[in-house]
């Protein structure tokens, strides 16, 4: 045993690849961490460290869930986790090669171009042992038509025994094409560490023509173009180049002229087109197997629920069992509303239930649920009984506010409902009398029941009294009042005489404005006449009329 895990921990520090200097800190946990010795020898595998056992065996993989489930949940905030998982066992993946493979150029956008010769089977080491998960490498082939590619492990070592090296062969169908084309395959090593293609697209690089315009200098007539030397590259020296445009710009010829042109390019495009991966004999089980096992699942789930509600019914009619039984004895709750003799009847209900509980320990939901309504028929009065003995009171003060209020309304109309007449407000306080006689008839007769005997004044009659004289009063008080009297008309004799103007003599007219004339000074006529502070307002209507 000792040497076993000796081993383990000598490989583990092989993968890891980190100088024991470098490790921080060793948890260990699990069953196994209370043995001495083991502690011992994980302790001298890394260098003597004190190991650390603040992590409780049963929840490490809950907590290292929590942890994961926080670092991609957006609702909580921790320290930056890398956690990096690498494939224990390398992925290789072969094919057949084709004539024109040795002549395909490596492609630059490319992890790796596949090649290989006519006929040749290569394989290549895609994701070797230790290679990161959920990293997706793009591989080039060259093909005319359909090819097929197989996966496997590359190393079986690590494996355990009997376990198949395939991991199934992926056929990419390619239309048949004239020209070996350019094929680009996604193999990807998935987060939970499984092998695939994701998928395989067709390139086809082709030319064609753009038109475009340039701006090109006009030649005026008789200049000639300058001619460069033979020899002379096209670029020209980069200092010359910069002095000749520097020259140009200083000059700023006015008499030179531009026009644009129509130029003919040729450009290249890629097309890119989708093509179908179909993958055969990959490890684990077929897509019907899968599906069958689904619907079992879906099954169990349902089968699970019934069972559940099932419990919860079961548990109901227990629950109700145990306390009514403590609820219907003599020193109960309900004890003083129901009699002896009933009281000994449910009982016997109650204890005849419960052994049926026990005896059938299989029973369906739907038995429980019937069980618990035919005990509900003996339990539901004596519970009716107390609700009514405890709203009782509440609705007496009801009723009795209801009538206070209504008669209040009748006998005392004011000015609100004085205009209802006598005999329909005395209706009202009939009506009001009628009830209060009755609740006091009902109210001594309920004094005299006891409490276990069917109650004579109930809560709903009383409800029902109550609505009955609201309705009756409200229709009667809610008559509108009549509109006020019109005044009556005034007669004729009194109605208003025009006014006769009195005529004044002309003498007289005149003398009297002779009058004021002469009493006026001169100074204070003429002030009279040109202040703007006091104009002269004319005067307005008859002689004999308040002029405002």
């Amino acid at each position: 045993m000792m040497d076993r895990v000796k081993a383990v921990l000598e490989g583990a520090k092989a993968i890891c690849g980190i100088p024991i200097e470098q490790v921080d800190t060793v948890e260990i946990v699990g069953g196994a961490s209370r043995v001495p010795w083991l502690k011992k020898m994980c302790s001298e595998a890394f260098g003597g460290k004190e190991l650390s056992t603040t992590m409780n065996a049963d929840e490490s993989v809950a907590r290292g869930c929590a942890l994961q489930a926080a670092i991609l949940s957006p609702l909580y905030k921790v320290r930056d986790f890398q956690v990096e998982d690498t494939t224990n066992v390398g992925v290789s993946l072969s094919w057949a090669g084709t004539a024109v493979d040795p002549a395909a150029v490596k492609e630059d956008n490319a992890d790796a171009s596949m090649l290989g010769g006519d006929g040749e089977v290569k394989v290549a080491n895609l994701f070797p042992a230790g290679s990161m998960m959920n990293m997706m490498k793009l591989i080039t082939f060259f093909r005319k038509g359909p090819f097929e590619l197989n996966a496997l492990y590359a190393d079986d070592g690590p494996l355990l025994p009997k376990t198949n090296k395939q991991l199934g062969t992926f056929k990419i169908d390619v239309p048949p094409q004239s020209d070996s084309q350019k094929i680009k395959v996604k193999a990807k090593m998935t987060l939970n560490g499984m092998f695939t293609i994701e998928g395989a697209q067709m390139v086809i690089d082709e030319e064609y023509e753009e038109t475009v315009k340039e701006k090109r200098e006009i030649v005026q007539e008789g200049a000639e173009p300058e001619s460069k030397p033979d020899g002379e590259k096209a670029e020209g020296d980069a200092d010359a180049k910069a002095e000749e445009t520097k020259v140009v710009d200083d000059k700023k010829e006015p008499d030179k002229k531009f026009e644009w042109v129509e130029v003919v390019k040729k450009k290249t495009r890629s097309k890119r087109t989708d093509l179908t991966v179909t993958c055969i004999g990959r490890p684990g089980l077929s897509d019907d197997v899968l599906q069958k096992l689904s619907d079992g699942e879906t099954k169990m789930q349902f089968e699970m629920k019934d069972i559940l509600e099932c419990d919860e019914k079961r548990n109901d009619l227990e629950s109700y069992i145990f306390n009514m039984r403590d609820k219907i004895a003599e020193s109960g709750e309900y004890g003083a509303y129901i009699s002896a003799k009933d009281r000994d009847k449910f009982m016997a209900v109650l204890t005849k239930a419960e052994d049926w509980t026990y005896d059938n320990p299989a029973a369906t939901k739907a038995q429980y649920i019937d069980k618990l309504v035919e005990l509900r028929e003996h339990g539901d009065p004596v519970v009716w009984a107390v609700k009514e003995t405890d709203s009782r009171e509440d609705w007496i003060k009801a009723v009795n506010g209801t009538i206070i209020n209504y008669r209040n309304a009748a006998q005392n109309p004011g000015d609100k409902y004085g205009h209802i007449a006598a005999d329909k407000r005395a209706k009202i306080s009939a009506a009001c009398n009628d009830l209060e006689k009755w609740l006091t008839d009902k109210k001594a007769a309920q004094e005299k029941t006891s409490k276990s005997a069917k109650p004579v004044l109930v809560c709903a009659d009383m409800e029902r009294k109550n609505q009955e004289l609201s309705k009756m009063a409200n229709e009667i008080l809610k008559e509108a009042k009549p509109p006020p009297p019109k005044p009556p008309p005034k007669p004729k004799e009194e109605e208003k005489k025009p006014e006769v103007k009195k005529e004044v003599a002309p003498k007289e007219e005149a003398k009297e404005a002779d009058t004021k004339k002469a009493a006026t000074p001169p100074a204070e006529a003429a002030t009279s006449a040109t202040s703007p502070k006091s104009p002269k307002k004319p005067l307005e209507g008859p002689e004999n009329m308040d002029v405002d």
